[in-house]
């Protein structure tokens, strides 16, 4: 196995959990890790790990160059949008994993060909890669996603739903894509290939909400609203500097189906994720403790 590696992004919610992953695996007992850590990231939560902590930017190659170490293998857990930056600083690399994102199918996400160009930049630069698309990640109360709408939900008796709330959703949990990044790092017949890693099963917002009001104990009602009122309504939101608020662009994709296949990496990575409800029960406890308590008390 591999005797360096070297982890962009790996403050965030997929590098701790990577981390944790590799610190209780024997294949990796050895390694010298370098995590890249640009100026104001939570660098301190990576300290328990033993691991090397070099400071830079994964976006700017001059700022990279100054902390690559020539390590064998690169783990690319920063944006997709550095990509540019970390083929041309870590040029000593025998090896590239890489997190991506299934928004490069997106048809209304302006940004979705420029993450195509960058997995085709990976695909042309010589290096043993593999690509992993994730779905939408949650598992941890900071997440940008899932948390967020746990919040709404907790928070609010009525949720709108933009568009009735139909379209599809198969978030992933971090564990499972983290694990997912780990196996491609002991599989050498992953190199050279693309997978989508979406979670273990695909629901409606509306369903999502309800499993959500469910494991808050809660009982929730729905109101659906055209989407181009929602658009309309989130612009303003946005304007206004609320919490909740979110892009008309991302009100849009909620056109949109996020449900794919993950059959090559179940074949090829023994990729099986858990299903949203199953991830989920531990996210609630975790950001509210307090419900756990009184369902357990006899008094509750």
């Amino acid at each position: 196995m591999t005797d360096r590696i070297f982890i962009t992004g790996a403050a965030g919610k997929t590098g701790r959990a990577l981390l944790s992953l590799l610190a209780r695996d024997p294949a990796f007992g050895g390694a010298r890790i370098t995590c890249l850590s640009r100026p104001g990231s939570p660098c301190e939560a990576l300290l328990p790990f033993g691991v090397r902590i070099a400071g830079g930017d994964a976006s700017k190659p001059r700022s990279l160059e100054k902390v690559y170490g020539g390590e064998e293998t690169v783990i690319h857990l920063s944006s997709i949008f550095h990509t540019g930056a970390v083929l041309e600083a870590c040029r000593g690399m025998k090896r590239l994993v890489v997190v991506s994102s299934t928004r490069i199918f997106s048809k209304s996400w302006r940004r979705a060909k420029e993450i195509e160009a960058a997995e085709l930049a990976i695909a042309q630069s010589g290096v043993p890669f593999t690509i992993l698309r994730p779905t939408m990640i949650y598992g941890t109360p900071d997440d940008r996603n899932v948390s967020q709408l746990i919040r709404l939900v907790r928070k609010w008796s009525v949720v709108p739903l933009p568009g009735g709330g139909k379209a599809v959703f198969q978030p992933v949990h971090v564990i499972d894509l983290a694990s997912c990044v780990l196996a491609a790092l002991k599989t050498p017949a992953s190199a050279g290939k693309t997978y989508n890693v979406p979670g273990g099963s695909a629901h409606s917002l509306r369903e999502m909400i309800d499993i959500i009001a469910g494991a808050l104990g809660k009982k929730v009602s729905t109101v659906s609203v055209p989407l181009p009122l929602a658009e309309a309504g989130a612009a303003l939101l946005g304007l206004a500097g609320r919490r909740y608020a979110r892009s008309a662009e991302q009100i849009r994709r909620l056109r949109e189906d996020k449900q794919f296949d993950y059959t090559e990496a179940a074949r090829d990575l023994g990729y099986s994720p858990r299903p949203f409800a199953e991830g989920l029960s531990p996210l609630v406890s975790a950001m509210y403790p307090s419900l756990g308590e009184a369902r357990r008390s006899p008094h509750a």
